[in-house]
């Protein structure tokens, strides 16, 4: 009987001691991520799918709920999770001109063909030369991605720079250079204030990715589209983490947000957005909005207009202590690489 007993006690004492060892790595976890999209927004839906994603590279026992109440206006997402008000949030650099300068040479004219590329892309050549390190410190970079090519979107039509003139549009927090180089009039604002402005008559244009004509309910209030090869711009957005939060994770936890986040989540999150742009454009064609794609002879005249970008953008991050013709060639070598 004593000896059953001393065996029991030994077999407890083995579990427990298990448990304390590994307890952290089975222990279900629940995070809070911030989101000021609407709930029929494919970004709110492509959130959602990644946090699955996340679940089952856990095993199950990480949870991310992506919030249905903003907490904030967009250009405060990243000091949400920066501070602790939420674990994650995805921010929109442009929103906050001047302090992700080498992340948003990302948003340049005619770079990536569509999401996915620019996405993994994106997240290669930052990463790899340790820009977040630098920008991103006071956080943990969990994924990196952009949307689709730039459009224009008109309510009346836009296939040459005579038809740029004067024209007021709504644009991100890069777009305001461009669109004056164009001779446009630019109106900067969030994305969520385009669909009232056009309502308005505030702005007769807006810059978006085909994904907006839906997610925004865009295509009763314009009906033309103008397509320019590799985009005339892109957002750069960064899915961030709380630094405490990450400390404070099981190494499964960390094992499994990267695993479903870096370059397979921003891949992820990328080719959504991709399918997002396919929706768009459906709901465009369906509305009998007419699509037009630019000429090249006509392309050529906006390139000659807007190519001073480049240099503008090269010199910013030169002032960061960088060498921004260097990664600016890296970036357009990295695009190509996941482009084949």
């Amino acid at each position: 009987m004593f000896m059953k007993t001393k065996g029991l006690v030994l077999f407890i004492g083995i579990m427990l001691a298990l448990s304390a060892t590994t307890g952290n790595a089975f222990a279900q976890k629940k995070l809070r991520m911030a989101n000021w999209l609407p709930p029929f927004h494919h970004m709110t839906v492509s959130l959602a799918a990644w946090a699955e994603q996340v679940k089952k590279a856990s095993g199950g026992t990480l949870v991310i709920d992506v919030l249905k109440t903003g907490l904030g206006k967009p250009p405060g997402q990243y000091d949400l999770a920066k501070n602790g008000v939420v674990d994650l949030s995805y921010h929109v650099a442009g929103y906050t001109t001047g302090r992700f300068t080498a992340f948003r040479m990302m948003e340049m004219p005619f770079l990536a063909p569509n999401a996915e590329v620019g996405s993994a892309a994106l997240w290669d050549w930052y990463t790899r030369n340790g820009l977040d390190k630098k920008e991103m410190k006071d956080v943990k970079l969990i994924a990196a991605f952009v949307h689709g090519p730039g459009v224009v979107h008109s309510k009346n039509a836009v296939k040459t720079l005579d038809d740029m003139n004067g024209l007021k549009i709504r644009v991100g927090g890069g777009g305001v250079e461009m669109a004056k180089a164009l001779g446009a009039v630019p109106v900067p604002m969030s994305a969520t204030k385009a669909h009232e402005s056009l309502q308005k008559g505030t702005v007769t244009a807006t810059l978006f990715p085909w994904e907006s004509v839906k997610g925004f309910k865009l295509s009763g209030l314009v009906k033309y589209h103008l397509e320019i090869p590799g985009g005339l711009y892109t957002t750069s957005f960064a899915l961030v983490m709380n630094r405490k939060t990450w400390k404070g994770l099981s190494a499964n936890h960390k094992a499994a947000l990267e695993e479903a986040g870096g370059l397979n989540g921003s891949r992820f999150l990328g080719k959504r957005w991709d399918m997002a742009d396919l929706a768009g454009r459906k709901v465009a064609i369906d509305a009998g909005n007419t699509i037009s794609t630019i000429n090249p002879s006509e392309l050529k005249r906006w390139a000659g207009k807007i190519g001073f970008m480049e240099k503008v953008w090269i010199g910013r991050v030169d002032k960061k202590g960088l060498d921004g013709q260097k990664l600016m060639a890296d970036l357009k070598a990295t695009i190509k690489k996941y482009s084949n």
